[in-house]
């Protein structure tokens, strides 16, 4: 069942956490559990200190496998024992990795200036759903998702 845009945007704003999909350069899928944030028109994973032993952001799979291909989805869902109230919301896009005022995608692995997303603004909206972040510390990078399609599933 098609789900309508209100609801959808329950679902997302009630949800602590999702699971982020890339494909690496074989065509190898790779999948992990991120938090996220949403400002009504992009989607934000951070790239925190938590827990991270690559020094260098580049090394992470999921940044190596969007510098390969930029083509991602992100799945937001909820499941319930009551199998009539499993939901979910897939977001299909393209992925860029902001920091430092520019933005690192897929045009030669290099950073073009980014002048629609602000970090402070986007850790402003992570630290406002999540302040464990206060704690934690947020990094320098942030995974930004611009969507192209959104698949929503509701178990009627």
């Amino acid at each position: 069942m098609q789900l309508n845009d209100a609801f959808i945007q329950t679902i997302i704003k009630r949800a602590r956490v999702g699971r982020f999909s890339t494909v690496d350069y074989e065509n190898i899928p790779h999948i992990v559990p991120v938090v996220f944030a949403f400002d009504g028109h992009h989607y934000y994973i951070p790239l925190d200190k938590k827990r991270k032993k690559i020094e260098k952001i580049e090394k992470l799979k999921r940044v190596r496998n969007i510098q390969h291909n930029p083509n991602v989805a992100l799945l937001i869902d909820e499941y319930d024992e009551d199998w009539s109230r499993l939901v979910f919301v897939m977001i299909q896009g393209r992925a860029y990795l902001l920091g430092n005022k520019k933005e690192k995608g897929n045009e030669n692995n290099d950073y073009n200036y980014n002048n629609n997303s602000s970090l402070k603004e986007i850790h402003k909206l992570l630290y406002q759903k999540y302040p464990q972040y206060q704690q934690v510390g947020m990094g320098q990078y942030c995974i930004k998702i611009q969507p192209q399609k959104t698949i929503s599933w509701k178990n009627d």
